[in-house]
């Protein structure tokens, strides 16, 4: 798909070469627990893909709207040809859910989701398109201007301004730039590589038997088979606690794993916690429910606490991008998290009826938030007329 887009976009036939390859699915760079770490085999860890697909996905999935700033209020501008872009269709190969899960991908491993902007003839943005971070290098010209080079697979580069790229950085330590969660988190997710690896050796070649017989003289081929033979009557399922006979001086001693070889399943629990810290998401999120109560002792706490503490300030980074090159006008674009935000439906009726009596919200306005159809006069505000200033009160009292 990426060549496909690319070829499209900037008019040469792009295929993706062992040198392209070798940057998405290479060596990685070398940790000291033994392993080498890279964007690609950091996917490879459970907690890491869990935590990349769960946060990509919700994100794209937020609804991301056009709104005119006019007239003192804010208010949807479904007819603005960037609601189609932003919220539908941003180019002619992707849904915006995919262009946008595709770009938080990127941006929780290589570091940054790039994509270039594309201009009408009047200078009007009409199209996004998406493209790989490890093709592109942010760079300064010779007059310190900031530009990114974008490296095709085949050679060659183009460069691009800034004000034909969006990029969306996981985390930054220069204005221009990005830095890789993989690569600045090496040696926490080499560790979980190196357990992830001890565990597979340590039942895929480690000597590990059930339990181990002494006290017995082998004298030839065929009396060891006969005791192999005598044995088997004991193995499986259904053969367990079954009385088992042994002669004079023979004894059968059970066999486990060390007690420092099982400790990797302890390692492993704790480096799921170090990845819910790397990216900062609740780890019931990451199906480890032990110690998942730190932004709330229920669910929807701790969804609270997910979007204030991670999905509000990535929203903000994300809008502020878009609405600094994408409009030239009062116009905006915004996530909307009301769906996150949905209690139960007494809940809902109870915030309703406080917004009914005080005057914020029509009953149409109540049943479009419920995805009703609206009522003949539903329009009109209503509001309780028990309330009166204070100095009526006080002029009452007197």
């Amino acid at each position: 798909m990426f060549a496909t887009m690319l070829g499209d976009r900037f008019g040469q036939s792009v295929a993706l070469t062992d040198s392209a390859l070798g940057k998405i699915l290479g060596l990685g760079t070398a940790t000291k627990a033994g392993t080498s770490v890279s964007e690609s085999k950091a996917l490879g860890v459970s907690s890491i893909f869990a935590a990349v697909r769960t946060m990509s996905m919700i994100k794209a999935s937020l609804p991301l709207h056009v709104y005119s700033a006019g007239n003192g209020y804010s208010e949807r501008a479904m007819d603005h040809p960037l609601e189609k872009i932003l919220h539908s269709k941003p180019n002619k190969y992707q849904t915006s859910y995919a262009f946008r899960h595709l770009l938080n991908v990127h941006q929780y491993t290589w570091g940054a989701g790039v994509a270039e902007i594309e201009f009408d003839g009047a200078g009007q943005p009409v199209g996004l398109w998406p493209i790989p971070p490890w093709l592109v290098t942010p760079m300064y010209t010779a007059d310190w201007k900031p530009v990114y080079q974008i490296n095709f697979p085949r050679g060659g580069t183009k460069v691009l301004f800034p004000y034909q790229v969006l990029v969306f950085p996981f985390f930054q330590t220069e204005a221009h730039g990005w830095v890789s969660p993989v690569q600045l988190h090496r040696e926490t997710i080499g560790s979980e590589l190196a357990t992830r690896e001890f565990g597979a050796r340590t039942f895929g070649q480690g000597v590990n038997p059930a339990g181990v017989i002494s006290g017995v003289e082998l004298g030839d081929e065929e009396s060891e088979k006969a005791l192999r033979n005598r044995f088997a009557n004991y193995e499986g399922l259904g053969e367990s606690h079954r009385l088992m006979l042994l002669n004079e001086g023979q004894e059968f001693k059970r066999v486990g794993l060390p007690p420092e070889d099982s400790q990797f399943l302890e390692t492993r629990r704790f480096n799921v916690g170090e990845i819910a810290r790397i990216y900062n998401i609740p780890l019931h999120l990451l199906h480890e429910t032990e110690k998942s109560t730190s932004w709330g002792s229920g669910i929807s706490e701790q969804v609270r606490g997910l979007i204030k503490f991670n999905l509000a300030p990535e929203c903000t980074m994300w809008e502020q991008e878009i609405n600094s090159k994408l409009f030239f006008d009062n116009h905006f674009c915004e996530h909307s998290m009301a769906g996150m935000l949905r209690g139960s439906l007494e809940e809902r009726l109870n915030a309703y009826e406080a917004g009914q009596r005080t005057g914020l919200y029509s009953i149409n306005e109540m049943r479009n938030l419920e995805n009703l159809p609206p009522v003949e006069d539903g329009d009109k505000r209503l509001i309780s007329q028990n309330l009166k200033e204070l100095s009526e009160v006080e002029d009452a009292e007197n």
